[in-house]
């Protein structure tokens, strides 16, 4: 099943507002101490800033509520945090966390997006949703909560450098509802997120390779500084 777009519907054009949220590179510590506020509905203990390490003790919290899709933040180091607003592009191409919990996403997508999920809700209601266990009750809420003009908390998102897929660590039932709103109103306003951007194990390797190759061509070396004198 292919992709449908809210552009799809000339009766209900797409709409974006003009001014977009540039870029904003964040700190670490208030993307994961926003995202562990989130658990506390779960029973997750919050951090106290004033008596607990700052950035190790968040991180630990949150590994402890969310192994399996915070894993990302202790594993793949260095990373970079950027906070922004989604394209139309990237939003629809958005994919749910890596990990076990996807397995259930995945097995309901029309293409393996967060986007499919909505496409399937529309096509067939929540029933497929509530069979694998995903929480359609949320999704509902949240989408009716758009509908009322609430602005959604930022999605965590994360990414490798390169040409890399944007999976959502935290966020899956937010985007979800987003996407629904928009096949059903054929608008989509810009939802904001966080996105990790880490090392790409792959890229570094070929850019070892290209530098050799390049000091074999010129018999010298280039790109390293040393203290060797000559």
């Amino acid at each position: 099943m292919s992709r449908r777009s809210p552009r799809a519907d000339p009766s209900r054009p797409l709409r974006q507002p003009s001014v977009k949220r540039a870029p904003e590179r964040v700190r670490e510590e208030r993307v994961l101490r926003e995202w562990l506020e989130r658990e506390a509905d779960g029973g997750t203990r919050i951090v106290d800033s004033e008596s607990d390490p700052p950035k190790t003790a968040v991180l630990d919290a949150l590994l402890a509520a969310k192994p399996g899709a915070a894993a990302f933040v202790w594993r793949e180091r260095p990373i970079r945090w950027y906070r922004l607003d989604l394209d139309w592009k990237r939003f629809g191409d958005l994919r749910p966390v890596d990990g076990p919990d996807d397995l259930l996403w995945r097995a309901v997508s029309t293409d393996g997006t967060l986007f499919g999920v909505a496409e399937r809700v529309q096509d067939e209601g929540f029933g497929p949703l509530e069979s694998a266990g995903i929480d359609a009750a949320a999704i509902r809420a949240y989408r009716d909560n758009l509908a009322a003009g609430t602005r959604f908390d930022p999605l965590v998102v994360r990414t490798r450098r390169g040409a890399t897929p944007w999976y959502v660590a935290d966020g899956n039932h937010r985007a979800t509802a987003a996407a629904l709103q928009s096949l059903e109103t054929g608008r989509y306003h810009p939802v904001p997120a966080y996105v990790g951007v880490t090392a790409n194990p792959i890229l570094g390797p070929m850019l070892d390779r290209i530098r050799g190759l390049a000091q074999r061509l010129t018999g010298r070396q280039i790109g390293h500084r040393t203290d060797r004198t000559p």
